[in-house]
């Protein structure tokens, strides 16, 4: 933020009225007459920030009559956060400070930037973090922690909702996820359809099932046939997750018959190696491997799930609906609606995915 440009000056013990640098659409501070803390130090209440002059003049004047009538303060988010953050240059180094700021943008200054500081509720603030990863969900709750105990120094607000948050304990997986493009997915298809090598040809039927379910790798491979019900377009799977476990995912249309293909009612397993034993994790990564020097490409197997979740974003999805299928834990803290799909719900959902294959 930059420095004072212009003061209008008030009688002592009356407060001031401040217009700071920059292209700010209230760029008057009006602070309060300067009060004498309980270590000895003097500090003046921050007020609010306003677009005129004259409704500085106006603040000023209605805080005189009532000093500690906060629902005339009309400060937002944004404005404590500037101060709060020019006061972190000097405090923290470059790369850090550019990474707060950066979040700040990313992540609050659309949500809640412009909302008034007093009228943000827990619930807004919960959200952001739950829904970021676990370093990140850390530094948010500084930047919340940083800007609401400035607030209450400044008497902008009574009391501090930010003691009450919790960072999400999600970690970001190092894996390489980069999507399937079209081209590659009709190269897949096209194996899948002419290839020569039969375990080739599995391990790219199986990869084009994963592209069009969204599964987990584990799932796929210990998907068992009494939980794929042909008739009802649909399969109960899940690992890993509370939120994953015996969820309800669609047969896409593109896939059914891939499934059919494997499909042996008297046998416990969809998949099965070239021996007729488990389908394992070590024999899935080999014959990938070597699926992917036929094809030449290098996305990992586990690219197939972002590529799914990609698409499904792409068409305008919800993100409670892809968590429902995918099996990802939801968190809506605000509307606290818990919301049923049926499987004709989200074979709907499901069919409008096409990777022109």
């Amino acid at each position: 933020m930059g420095r004072k440009k212009r003061r209008t000056r008030k009688l002592n013990g009356a407060g001031s009225i401040t217009k700071l640098n920059g292209n700010r659409s209230k760029p008057w501070i009006v602070r309060g007459p300067a009060e004498i803390q309980i270590d000895g130090t003097v500090k003046r209440p921050i007020i609010g920030y306003y677009a005129t002059s004259e409704d500085a003049e106006i603040a000023l004047a209605k805080y005189k009559i009532n000093p500690y009538n906060l629902e005339d303060r009309t400060t937002t988010f944004n404005d404590i956060y500037e101060l709060w953050i020019d006061r972190k240059k000097t405090e923290v180094v470059g790369d850090t400070f550019r990474a707060l700021n950066n979040l700040y943008l990313m992540h609050f200054k659309t949500k809640i930037g412009y909302k008034t500081i007093r009228n943000i509720r827990y619930g807004e603030l919960q959200e952001i973090l739950y829904k970021l990863p676990k370093n990140s969900s850390s530094r948010a709750k500084s930047i919340i922690t940083g800007v609401y105990q400035l607030a209450m120094k400044n008497n902008i607000i009574d009391k501090d909702i930010s003691i009450l948050l919790e960072t999400s304990n999600f970690k970001v997986s190092t894996i390489d996820r980069s999507v399937f493009d079209r081209e590659l997915i009709k190269k897949i298809r096209n194996y899948s359809n002419k290839g020569t090598d039969e375990v080739l040809v599995k391990i790219a039927d199986l990869m084009l099932i994963l592209l069009y379910s969204g599964m987990r790798t584990g799932e796929i491979r210990q998907l068992r046939t009494e939980n794929i019900f042909l008739e009802q377009n649909y399969i109960i799977g899940g690992i890993k997750t509370e939120a994953g476990i015996d969820r309800i995912i669609p047969i896409h249309p593109k896939i059914k018959d891939l499934i059919i293909k494997y499909y042996e009612s008297d046998k416990p397993f969809l998949f099965y190696n070239n021996r007729n034993k488990e389908f394992s994790e070590d024999f899935f990564k080999k014959k990938y491997k070597l699926l992917k020097e036929e094809l030449n490409f290098t996305q990992t197997r586990y690219s197939t799930r972002h590529t799914f979740i990609t698409e499904l974003q792409r068409l305008n999805i919800t993100e409670e609906k892809i968590k429902k299928i995918v099996g990802h834990k939801t968190r809506d803290i605000t509307s606290g609606v818990y919301t049923h799909y049926t499987p004709e719900d989200l074979f709907t959902i499901i069919k409008k995915l096409d990777y022109g294959d």
